[in-house]
Order: C-alpha cells, then sequence, then structure tokens
C-alpha cells in the first residue's frame, strides 16, 4: 500500500474518492460556475472569480517556522472540518477538488481521526496545488490558492460557520467579495 492510499484509508470512511465519471462531472461544473483560472502569475489570479459573498485571506504568512506552521495548519484544520460539519446535514457530502490530483467526497459527520494535516487526503491548507472544498450544489466552498498564497471563503453559511470559531490564518483580509480591502 503506498503512503497515499495508507493516508485515505486512516481517513475512511469520511473520504471516499471520486469516481472518474463524477470527477469528469464536478470539474467542469466547478470551472465553468467560478471561470477558474490556473496560473503561477500574479496578473492571472485571483485564479478564480470570487463570488460577492466572500472573504479571502492571505495565509502565506504561516510559512517559516515549523512548529507555527503546523500549529495553524492544524488550526485551520479543525476549524474547517467544524464549520463544514455545521453547514452539511448528518447524511450530506462535499466535494474536495485537488488540482492535478484525485478528488474525494468529504462526509464531515463521518468518523475522522487526523493528528495532522497529511492525515487529510487533501490538506485544508493548499501546499503546492489548488485545494478546493466545495458543496456539491456550489453554494459554499473553500478555495485555496497555492501561489497566491490564498484562501478564499464562500457562501454566506459558510462564513458565518467561519466566523463563529475563525482559525488563526484567517487573520489579514486581502479581498471581500473578490474586491481589495
Amino acid at each position: 500500500m503506498t503512503p497515499w492510499q495508507q493516508v485515505v484509508e486512516r481517513a475512511a470512511p469520511a473520504w471516499r474518492p471520486l469516481s472518474d465519471e463524477e470527477d469528469r462531472a464536478v470539474w467542469p461544473e466547478f470551472e465553468h460556475r467560478f471561470t477558474f483560472r490556473p496560473s503561477v502569475n500574479a496578473d492571472q489570479w485571483p485564479g478564480i472569480a470570487e463570488p460577492a459573498d466572500s472573504r479571502t485571506y492571505a495565509v502565506g504568512w504561516a510559512y517559516g517556522d515549523e512548529g507555527e506552521y503546523t500549529r495553524l495548519t492544524m488550526d485551520l484544520c479543525e476549524k474547517l472540518h467544524a464549520a463544514l460539519r455545521r453547514c452539511v446535514a448528518s447524511n450530506e457530502a462535499i466535494w474536495v477538488l485537488d488540482w492535478q490530483h484525485p478528488a474525494y467526497r468529504f462526509s464531515p459527520h463521518e468518523p475522522f481521526r487526523y493528528a495532522s494535516e497529511d492525515d487529510w487526503p487533501v490538506p485544508a491548507f493548499p501546499n503546492g496545488d489548488y485545494h478546493i472544498f466545495l458543496a456539491p450544489d456550489l453554494r459554499f466552498g473553500v478555495f485555496g490558492h497555492p501561489w497566491e498564497q490564498t484562501i478564499c471563503v464562500f457562501g454566506r453559511t459558510l462564513l458565518e460557520a467561519f466566523d463563529a470559531d475563525k482559525p488563526a490564518l484567517f487573520a489579514t483580509s486581502i479581498r471581500i467579495g473578490g474586491r481589495a480591502v
């Protein structure tokens, strides 16, 4: 079993890889709805058309001290998990997309043990690729941009869930509704 398969095994039953058919359906829907523009070039950022009900945070400051990075990313994982549990019913799941990698269906109410961000098949922190946590009806989500080093939270329900218990990483908003602050 590969290390990646071990991560997915530890995360079961909360995480289920999408079938090829599901993956082929989800990505075009996301790309169309949010005008996804993957690019390492700053003139192409923010990477999506950020919805009116969104807030984008600078998160690159987490890099540097390894202990602080671990504390901040675990806080983000815990608070994202809690926020998603507040936003979906116990029998619902969300899509989790990792650009150029397998996508998943994540059921936040299912058992899921994690001791580090490495236990997440797709971490909450965008650590090298775009990481997207998305309601299947696209009403809310999280878009992590690895090169801009930002996380965009969108959808009133999810924004309110995070407002109830904000991750320490969300100290600095750089855009609200797609507009610089």
